[in-house]
């Protein structure tokens, strides 16, 4: 047998870890690859709620970590991180011999990852192309991370089509569903009453999962004022809410202030988690009475439970989306209303038949399979792609 391939995947933060972890197993129970997890962003901010000990304790190994340190949420704070994050990766790839790079979406932090690797010649397969999302510059990001990669693993055949429409060669592009349905499949949700002692809430009560990221492309001090809104429609709904952390983007400082500040008012309402872990997130989702905020979880892991999804504002406007999700502006009425509709019996009962158009899972071993049946060995043809020119149609330029 030819030596195994060395594939580097990198993670970011809690989400994204629990999206690579499925295709990270499935790596490692394949002779075909030796996998090494990356652990770099928010996976080293302490006040992101520590998650590299999540990855430690799940026996993640071999396991490299690049310290981006972060020392704020400001541009210019956040550009520094990554010019200490190119030149980390930049020294890595140099040390270590990968043969293929794997990072996924749309974080600003893997633009330095990606350019460490065209650096140094290190091919990248890409996850989650071709999506949109409008308000938030992690467009921009996502379709530079497609430009920059050698191999496309999207989510839904819309999103292929535009990848390819972006001069990607079809035979590079490949629709194999969001591999974050893999977890659903694959890990065992804990109970009410389980959650309940992980969270210390009351499962029986209706319960919102509420997770609110900055939008990047507003002013970001703006985010104070729009959690604010989505705060106050929650208090007035009078549900008892768990909040996720928000991203480190510019005006997440902003976002975790006003969480802060509506817990000291209603203490009894309102409960923050810095880290759920992806077992505790699902077991939220699946437990809740609705999913609120603008987190492409509501948009993508919540159809699977049949969920109700209040989306709000422009984040992920742009996804495809099954019927369970109600489209809000960040508006204190308008996204009250919405929960009431969501949490109407007839709006619930309308998603008993509901698909999700993302699969029903086995992503990880699409992928793998595909890898197995490409030439990785073939640096040559992995980074001299070329440009795919859509077809010319009749009468056009």
């Amino acid at each position: 047998m030819p030596k195994a391939y060395r594939i580097a995947l990198v993670t970011s933060g809690r989400a994204d870890y629990g999206l690579l972890k499925p295709l990270w197993l499935a790596l490692k129970a394949d002779e075909h690859f030796e996998p090494t997890m990356i652990a770099t962003g928010a996976h080293l901010v302490k006040e992101q709620g520590d998650t590299l000990a999540v990855l430690q304790s799940e026996g993640i190994e071999p396991l490299r970590q690049i310290d981006m340190q972060f020392e704020g949420d400001q541009p210019a704070e956040l550009g520094a991180a990554c010019g200490r994050g190119l030149q980390g990766f930049s020294d890595l790839f140099q040390r270590e011999a990968f043969d293929l790079l794997v990072i996924l979406g749309d974080r600003f932090e893997m633009l330095s990852v990606a350019m460490a690797a065209m650096l140094n010649r290190l091919p990248i397969a890409h996850l989650h192309g071709g999506e949109a999302t409008f308000g938030l510059i992690d467009d921009a990001v996502r379709h530079s991370l497609t430009k920059m990669a050698a191999l496309h693993f999207v989510s839904h055949p819309d999103y292929a089509r535009r990848v390819m429409q972006m001069g990607e060669q079809p035979e590079r592009v490949f629709s194999v569903g969001a591999i974050g349905l893999d977890n659903i499949q694959q890990i065992t949700l804990l109970s009410k009453k389980e959650l309940a002692e992980r969270t210390a809430l009351d499962w029986a009560k209706p319960t919102i999962l509420l997770t609110y990221h900055p939008v990047t492309l507003n002013d970001p001090t703006s985010g104070y004022q729009e959690m604010t809104s989505v705060l106050n429609a929650v208090k007035q709904s009078g549900l008892q809410t768990l909040i996720t952390m928000p991203n480190i983007d510019a005006g997440g400082g902003q976002v975790y202030q006003a969480i802060l500040d509506i817990q000291q008012q209603a203490p009894q309402q309102f409960h923050l988690v810095k880290s759920l872990g992806q077992q505790g997130y699902l077991s939220a989702m699946q437990h809740c009475a609705l999913v609120l905020g603008n987190s492409s979880s509501g948009i993508i892991e919540a159809a699977s439970f049949k969920k109700p999804v209040v989306n709000i504002g422009e984040r992920q406007r742009g996804r495809v989306t099954a019927h369970n999700v109600l489209h809000v502006e960040c508006e204190q009425q308008a996204i009250l209303q919405a929960i009431e509709t969501a949490s109407s019996a007839s709006f619930q009962q309308s998603l008993a038949d509901l698909r999700n158009p993302y699969g029903e899972g086995q992503t990880a071993q699409k992928i793998v399979q595909h890898l197995k049946s490409l030439p990785l060995n073939d640096q040559a043809w992995l980074l001299k792609k070329g440009f795919y020119d859509w077809p010319k149609q009749e009468g056009g330029l």
